[in-house]
């Protein structure tokens, strides 16, 4: 017997003697849970992501997906059922179009470009020198300074469902944080309005990608110094997860203007924050806001 069937024969029989399938309601929870992770990925100091408690799950999920993958290879075709008759496969929902890959070094070609996450989000890259930076769920252009960004914008969702805390104080978040979670684009967007010390615009009603949505612009103040200040952990925070201790959004620097589009996808939220400096050139701000209002959703 050859050294390759006698692989084919262990194999099957591991597979054989093991779970065939995983519980539909384990699979869910499982993958849920993992697309979920990088929405609640702290932004602190720029470009220097918390780890996450949820890594060993979706660690676990990869050794899962990557045993059915040689499963598939050794056995029979993908749709191969493991012990049992193959199933009519579903169909599974594909993109629209393809959008391009960043390059090794993270630059973008001009374009459409695909941010995964709970809710995929497609967006337009105007024009070059942009790069992606998947760590945060984000696209920039420009040089940093002084840990804050020239220009980026965060994609961020969050499946339906979710409750955010709007911090009454953005600097004291900890003991300001609100009894009752915001839950729709309305309340989030009237509770960072709200926020003293941020000099907030209006919220006004917008659409991107075909969904309602709430715009506002906020603001950090001149005077914050990072590195020595009274704010709760030296953070001065917008918002965060209902239920969670630690915020899902703070901010890096004095003056950092922020400008959110708040998105209703179908029930789940989607986030644009277009963030920039006093000092970004006019004709960057203008490209950051087209890469925001070009968003569609999956």
């Amino acid at each position: 017997m050859s050294a390759q069937h006698d692989l084919d024969r262990q194999l099957n029989a591991f597979l054989v003697d093991g779970p065939t399938s995983l519980p539909d309601a384990s699979f869910d929870a499982v993958r849920d849970r993992t697309e979920q992770t990088r929405q609640r990925v702290v932004i602190g100091p720029w470009r220097v992501p918390t780890v996450s408690k949820l890594i060993p799950i979706g660690v676990g999920a990869a050794a899962l997906i990557g045993v059915l993958f040689l499963g598939s290879r050794f056995i029979g075709s993908p749709s191969s059922n493991v012990g049992g008759p193959a199933a009519d496969p579903s169909p599974t929902p594909q993109p629209s179009a393809a959008a391009p890959s960043a390059a090794a070094d993270g630059s973008l070609p001009v374009g459409p470009f695909t941010i995964p996450g709970s809710v995929r989000t497609t967006v337009t890259i105007p024009a070059s020198g942009w790069t992606s930076d998947p760590e945060f769920s984000s696209v920039g252009k420009g040089t940093e300074k002084q840990n804050l960004p020239e220009a980026a914008m965060l994609a961020w969702t969050w499946p339906a469902g979710t409750g955010f805390s709007v911090y009454g104080d953005p600097c004291h978040w900890a003991s300001t944080t609100p009894d009752t979670p915001a839950t729709t684009i309305d309340e989030f967007a009237a509770a960072l309005a709200a926020q003293p010390s941020r000099d907030a615009s209006d919220p006004v009603d917008v659409t991107v990608g075909g969904h309602p949505g709430k715009k506002i612009t906020l603001h950090v103040p001149t005077d914050w110094d990072a590195s020595s200040n009274d704010c709760d952990q030296r953070n001065f925070a917008s918002y965060g997860v209902a239920g969670e201790s630690t915020p899902a959004r703070w901010h890096q620097g004095p003056g950092q203007i922020d400008e959110l589009w708040i998105v209703d996808v179908d029930g789940a939220f989607a986030i644009l924050d277009a963030m920039y400096r006093p000092d970004t050139p006019t004709e960057l701000v203008d490209e950051l806001r087209s890469v925001a209002e070009s968003a569609t959703f999956e």
